[in-house]
This record gives structure tokens, C-alpha cells and sequence, in this order.
């Protein structure tokens, strides 16, 4: 059976990878590393920085280290736009900040709205302004980047009321009738496909199309890839359980829809959804189970396989030419979908695994 294809038969008696038990002695599986090289010159790079991981770095380095990753990479000016605006909506008595990227003068085909990643904990506007400008230059969309409020000073649900309110506020202030495009990375992706479904539920249907890159999705940690990459690489299992311990504390909330996503019991009537996978990624299988559920309840669903590439991979466009060719791949499946509909995405009920991206750009 390809335990890639397949849900992982998991005793819930004892996860293979649980909340209680982070001691690292169930992660004794050793792979080698990406082949990518460039993708290996960076890991080599963090191990010679002394990187501890994040569960062990804490919030505050944690959030350093975010930074510095940045400008590890080759400096070089993301692409100039006709007008970079810095905004802010109002939630509750928070100001949450808003950055929009208008690549042209006059109105634009679509907005995407981008959730970056970082386990709900880490990143910012600042460190996602290369990636919203290439998304921006690429489509020709307007690109609004989300700078949701982080955990641990604010727990669950802020994050996804924050990205919520920010999704509703660009809907309503938009010209009549220029659909949504939900972006997220990892954490982003989370809320992205979590606010989706908060706007099927009030029946609105701005959202043209949901690009989840390898969202977290179950709080349980259970699948095949946790204890095939749980200690390695850009993040690992004890990373993974610690952005939780940060983001939802009361565990008995992590069961929530709205925290976890694929724990959802109806996904019926959500938007078109693109999912790009990476292989050495502990959340692998989870990504490719919630594309598995979506279609299984009709949504239009797409996946996109990068063979070659770890978890964090899709915003270090400065160091990775498969990080430039993901956004690409994004950019085409936008405008396809502007142009064409949903209809440009499989057919309801059947889940397609596209040949790998890695293969597609030799």
C-alpha cells in the first residue's frame, strides 16, 4: 500500500507522535537529505548557525531567527509596483495591519489575500514582502498580506478572527464583483482554508479559489511523515508540537474546525482548492488526507507535488529556484482560474496527484 496515497493506520492509544511523550526516541528514522542542492546549501548553512529548532529556541529567537533567514538569502529588491499602501482593520479594539501590493494602475483582475506562515507564532508583513510582491508581479492581482496577530500573546482564536475579519473587510471595500484568491503558507495556509469555510457558512462567495501551501491542518500529529522527517530539516515534530503549545494551550480546543481543519465534519460547498505538498515535510500526509477529504465532499481540488523540497520551502524566493518556480506554478492556476472558472480544476469526487513540479521544470 503507498503510504503516500493511503491513510496511516495510527493507534490512538499511542501516536507515533504524541503531545505527552516529546522525548525524540520515536523519531529514530534517518533519510537522506533533499536532493536539491540549493535546498541542501541552505539546511548546511542553518546547522552551521547552531540553529537549536524552535522548540528549543523559544518565541523571541525564534522570531530572530525568522529574520535572519531572510537575509541569509542574496539581497535583492522584490519587484517595483505602482503602489504599496500600508492599512489596517479594526477587530475589536486592535488595529490589525494590513500591507496592499498594486502591480498596475486601474483596477485589478482579483485580490489575494495572504496568511504567511510560522507556526502562528513567527513572521510578519516585513518578511513576507518579497513573496507578495513576486505573487503580485506574477498575476497581476492585487496582493493584500495579512499581519495577524501572533500566539503566544494572543492564543486561539485571534489569529483566525484576525484573518477573518481582514478577508471580510477586503470583500466588502473591493469593486462589486472582483472575486478572492485565500494564500496561505503552513500556519497561513490553516487559516486561509479556515476562513473559506467561514464564508460558505454566512454564504458568501467572493472566494474564487483557496492555494493551501502545505497547511497545518490536524493537531494530532499522527501520519507516516511525522516519524519519516520529525527531527529534521526546517522543522521538526517537537517544533510542531511546541507551535501548538503556543497557539491553543487549552487542548481541548486543538479538536476545533476552526484549529484544526481536516477535523472538520463538513467541507461540502467550499471553494476550488490548490494544495502544494512538499515530500520532506512532517505535515506531508496531512496535507494530502485534506485534499483527499475536500474532494471526497465535492470540492474542485487540485494537489501539486515538489519531490525535491522541504517544509518552508514556497516564500525563500531569493534562495531557492524551486520557490520561484512554485510561485509561478501558483500565478498560472490564479489566472486560470480568473479566466476559466472552476471549472479549469478537476472533476468533483476525484483527487488528481500531478506529476511532480520537480519533474515539470526539468
Amino acid at each position: 500500500m503507498d503510504a503516500q496515497n493511503n491513510p496511516v493506520a495510527v493507534d490512538p492509544a499511542r501516536p507515533v507522535y504524541g503531545h505527552d511523550d516529546v522525548t525524540g526516541e520515536e523519531f529514530t528514522t534517518v533519510l537522506p537529505d533533499p536532493p536539491d542542492p540549493e535546498l541542501r546549501s541552505l539546511i548546511a548553512s542553518l546547522r552551521r548557525m547552531g540553529h537549536p529548532g524552535f522548540h528549543a529556541a523559544g518565541v523571541e529567537r525564534s522570531r530572530d531567527f525568522a529574520v535572519q533567514l531572510r537575509k541569509m538569502t542574496p539581497a535583492a529588491p522584490g519587484p517595483s509596483m505602482f503602489a504599496v499602501d500600508d492599512l489596517a482593520v479594526q477587530v475589536g479594539t486592535d488595529a490589525v495591519p494590513l500591507r496592499r501590493y498594486r502591480p498596475l494602475a486601474g483596477r485589478s483582475r482579483g485580490t489575494i489575500v495572504y496568511y504567511h506562515g510560522g507556526g502562528w507564532v513567527v513572521g510578519g508583513i516585513e518578511e513576507s514582502d518579497d513573496l507578495c510582491r513576486a505573487l503580485a508581479r506574477a498575476t497581476g492581482c492585487e496582493v493584500v498580506s495579512v499581519g495577524y496577530r501572533l500566539a503566544p500573546e494572543h492564543v486561539f482564536p485571534t489569529a483566525v478572527d484576525d484573518a477573518d475579519a481582514a478577508a471580510t473587510w477586503i470583500a466588502d471595500t473591493s469593486p462589486e464583483g472582483q472575486p478572492l484568491i485565500l494564500l496561505g503558507d503552513s500556519a497561513g495556509g490553516t487559516l486561509a482554508t479556515v476562513v473559506a469555510r467561514r464564508f460558505r457558512d454566512r454564504a458568501r462567495t467572493e472566494i474564487a479559489l483557496q492555494v493551501l501551501v502545505y497547511p497545518v491542518t490536524d493537531h494530532r500529529m499522527q501520519t507516516k511523515s511525522y516519524v519519516e522527517h520529525a527531527g529534521r530539516l526546517l522543522i521538526s515534530g517537537p517544533d510542531m508540537h511546541w507551535f501548538w503549545e503556543q497557539y491553543v494551550p487549552d487542548r481541548e480546543l486543538r479538536s476545533s474546525a476552526d484549529a484544526s481543519p481536516a477535523l472538520a465534519t463538513d467541507l461540502r460547498g467550499m471553494p476550488p482548492a490548490l494544495l502544494l505538498v512538499a515530500e520532506y515535510d512532517p505535515l506531508r500526509d496531512e496535507v494530502l488526507d485534506y485534499a483527499r477529504r475536500l474532494s471526497e465532499q465535492g470540492v474542485e481540488v487540485t494537489v501539486d507535488r515538489y519531490d525535491t523540497m522541504a517544509h518552508g520551502f514556497f516564500p525563500l524566493i531569493r534562495a531557492l529556484a524551486m520557490s520561484r518556480a512554485a510561485v509561478n506554478s501558483v500565478a498560472i492556476a490564479i489566472q486560470r482560474s480568473l479566466d476559466e472558472g472552476p471549472q479549469h480544476l478537476q472533476t468533483p469526487g476525484r483527487l488528481p496527484y500531478s506529476k511532480s513540479s520537480d519533474e515539470e521544470t526539468k
